[in-house]
């Protein structure tokens, strides 16, 4: 290593009056002691009479202690409805390095909801219109995870298939592979409903974990009220999508939840027969130091009366209420 130091060219000066200096105490260095890690109280397979819940399947996590809280039905192949839009964000957000980029807006990302298939009638959308030519990956994001817009799932598809559906969804499979996800399968990007699309309570918790764990950005936009989309036709000086996740604040008074992705299908068919829609939800809560990822599948649309219910939102409003008034931290 080069230094700056010069040599001395005379002898130093001794001093006759030397200062001594004081003796350095000795200081002891504890030695390091082992992290203490936390536990949930009580166990929760101690915990009896859990709450009745409207979901099939349900499986609620704890982060702290990296514990399973609840499961039930885990494992049980249901479809997922608009949470399967996660998936679509993270494939995006693993393969395209240029969120600003713009994205062709071709008719073909419309097309099956014009189709005739009953399945793909009354999408829900995010604004975007056909040839538009001024949105951006990171619009169609937030179209996608916001409003839910089935055409901004399949616009994101498409660019990032490289003009394929099927190329897109085969991305979507092998990612869930290699997270773990070994029950699930994905026919399109948007999660209405087709034949051969299911996925699990447990495997969404294992994609929705894997997203939040490697990419930030996927919970800064889960975080968002509303968000300015490109102007186009309809609406020459842009627009506001809002966030359809969190009606667990708005609708239920609970602030410490953040609606990751809804899901909701009122009407499907299999084999020309009319069923009764389903319900599914991811969320996150947070509240004193303690936090939980909550999945739930196939709850009913509807009510007794026949009308749509919030019978997903509800389930993790009791079951949120549930864990965090029952368990607590404590360390070994």
């Amino acid at each position: 290593m080069l230094t700056s130091c010069q040599p001395i060219a005379e002898p130093a000066i001794v001093l006759e009056n030397v200062i001594e200096l004081p003796v350095a105490e000795v200081v002891t260095i504890p030695e390091p002691q082992p992290e203490l890690e936390p536990f949930l109280v009580p166990a929760p397979g101690d915990v009896s009479g859990f709450p009745r819940f409207n979901s099939r399947a349900v499986f609620m996590y704890n982060f702290e202690t990296d514990t399973v809280v609840l499961a039930q039905n885990e494992h049980i192949k249901l479809p997922p409805a608009s949470i399967a839009k996660i998936m679509t964000c993270l494939v995006i957000l693993e393969t395209v390095p240029y969120l600003d980029a713009l994205v062709q807006v071709t008719d073909e990302a419309f097309a099956p909801f014009e189709s005739g298939d009953p399945n793909m009638d009354d999408a829900a959308t995010a604004g975007i219109e056909p040839g538009q030519s001024n949105v951006k990956y990171i619009d169609c994001i937030f179209g996608l995870m916001l409003p839910s817009g089935c055409e901004a799932a399949n616009i994101l598809a498409y660019n990032g298939g490289n003009g394929s559906m099927d190329v897109f969804v085969d991305m979507m499979n092998a990612k869930a592979r290699d997270i773990g996800a070994v029950n699930t399968n994905f026919t399109n990007a948007s999660g209405l409903y087709e034949d051969g699309f299911y996925t699990t309570a447990y495997d969404m918790f294992l994609i929705t974990k894997y997203a939040m764990d490697n990419h930030p950005l996927f919970m800064q936009i889960s975080a968002f009220d509303t968000y300015v989309m490109p102007a186009n036709v309809q609406f020459p000086r842009g627009y506001l999508v809002g966030n359809a996740n969190n009606r667990l604040a708005t609708h239920f008074d609970f602030p410490y939840a953040a609606g990751i992705k809804i899901g909701q299908i009122y009407e499907y068919f299999v084999d020309g027969v009319r069923l009764d829609g389903f319900s599914t939800l991811v969320t996150f809560a947070e509240k004193d130091g303690m936090s939980y990822l909550l999945v739930t599948l196939g709850a009913e649309y509807y009510n007794e009366d026949r009308r749509p219910a919030n019978n997903h939102f509800a389930d993790h409003y009791m079951l949120y209420n549930w864990a965090f008034e029952t368990f607590s931290l404590e360390y070994k």
